[in-house]
């Protein structure tokens, strides 16, 4: 029924030719649009939602990987959230606002999961300060007990960060701290690095940001990274000087 699907015989053939690194990437392009307008209209929707999946399945597998050691104790919890945001995303897409089908489902999957864990940080940071409030800490487990979010999640205690940043810090806190450990060591870069390394920014975005062109901002997070690697194996091949790590 679509123009853009009748070139191929059957789903695996149209699977290969979307996960294959070659290829005619408007193309490409035109199917994912066909596919997705499939969902939103309803029309054979289960079929056109798996060929999505599959199409797209190397990019989420990547973001995947990248944002494992957020969910080391929990990786359902993360096939959970890339499986939600993905689904919503399909389908509240806009066409008019996308160059790239591809590139924006999977990349805005992976910062929607990333920004509600980090609501979820900042949330449980408040949570365990508030346990000094029976009250509102018992609206909370009630809240975890129908499954808005595991009780363990809130309770558990924080282990002692390796650069000694301390436990029970909120995000925010963590970010400003690690800043004041790199800024000695890359100076202004610090912030660059920051948000680059933790807060999920592009160098394009972050160098955006701060008032740098891409290619400056490339080259001042690829020097400064070289500081902190040369500053940490200087600092661990160094008997008694554990503490500038």
């Amino acid at each position: 029924m679509h123009e853009t699907l009748r070139a191929f015989a059957e789903p695996g053939v149209l699977v290969s030719f979307l996960t294959s690194k070659g290829g005619d990437l408007d193309e490409k392009d035109r199917i994912l649009s066909t596919l997705v307008t499939m969902v939103q209209r309803r029309q054979e929707q289960k079929l056109a939602s798996a060929l999505l999946w599959l199409g797209l399945w190397p990019g989420l597998d990547a973001a995947y990987r990248r944002r494992i050691k957020h969910f080391a104790s929990r990786p359902a919890e993360l096939v959970s959230e890339i499986a939600d945001a993905f689904t919503s995303l399909v389908e509240r897409l806009r066409f008019e606002t996308v160059s790239r089908v591809a590139a924006t489902l999977v990349r805005s999957t992976e910062r929607d999961v990333m920004d509600r864990r980090r609501k979820v940080w900042s949330e449980a940071a408040r949570i365990r300060e508030s346990k000094a409030n029976p009250l509102a800490f018992d609206e909370f487990i009630q809240d975890a007990e129908i499954g808005k979010v595991p009780v363990d999640h809130w309770t558990a205690p924080r282990m002692e960060s390796v650069l000694g940043l301390l436990p029970g810090l909120g995000f925010d806190q963590d970010v400003k701290a690690l800043h004041a450990c790199l800024e000695p060591i890359v100076g202004d870069d610090a912030e660059l690095l920051v948000a680059v390394l933790v807060l999920e920014e592009t160098q394009r975005e972050a160098g955006e940001r701060l008032g740098l062109s891409h290619d400056a901002a490339r080259k001042r997070f690829q020097r400064a990274l070289g500081r902190v690697r040369q500053h940490l194996t200087s600092a661990v091949s160094q008997p008694g000087e554990g503490d500038r790590v």
